[in-house]
């Protein structure tokens, strides 16, 4: 399935927000405040590195585009876009993120034979919102790397599903 992606607001430089979810738009909009038209939300039937692509070759075909973008993501699609994968990442791929951005091989052990969405609730409730926000930034690179125009800017945020709440960001 795709999504459709308001053209107009991208040609008009207007920020363009994508949320992998409901609970992301709303952590967003409770933070943000932008136009319902500025949203484009996902669900789970969208693979997000598809619609993140499109985004991406849309305003690449576009000449004057140099507006801003605004990703909200949960963990596992903040992994996803920050490892520029287009299938969900292994976990050695994310323990080499981790480490790149100021966790110990130590402190991964117990990790090892985890899924990947084990990690972030560590992270979260043991307040290493540091190395979330370096994550955000790892991500807004990654994304702002692959548009063509290097005007248009990136922003990158993390929610906790459970608190429904943006916890950390690029910015």
């Amino acid at each position: 399935m795709s999504i459709l992606i308001p053209i107009e607001n991208i040609k008009d430089n207007i920020e363009l927000i994508l949320c992998d979810s409901m609970t992301a738009e709303q952590a967003h909009k409770e933070l943000f405040r932008f136009s319902d038209s500025a949203y484009v939300t996902t669900d789970e039937t969208v693979n997000l590195f598809a619609a993140v692509s499109n985004i991406i070759n849309t305003c690449n075909s576009l000449t004057t585009h140099s507006g801003k973008i605004h990703v909200v993501l949960n963990w596992a699609n903040l992994l996803q876009v920050s490892l520029w994968q287009a299938s969900r990442p292994i976990i050695g791929d994310v323990f080499t993120l981790l480490k790149n951005n100021g966790v110990s091989s130590q402190e991964l052990q117990p990790f090892k034979a985890s899924d990947i969405n084990d990690i972030f609730p560590w992270l979260y409730y043991g307040k290493r919102f540091d190395v979330l926000r370096k994550i955000c930034r790892v991500a807004k690179r990654k994304l702002e790397s692959n548009f063509k125009n290097q005007l248009t800017r990136v922003e990158c945020h993390v929610i906790a599903e459970d608190t429904k709440k943006i916890v950390a960001s690029s910015l």
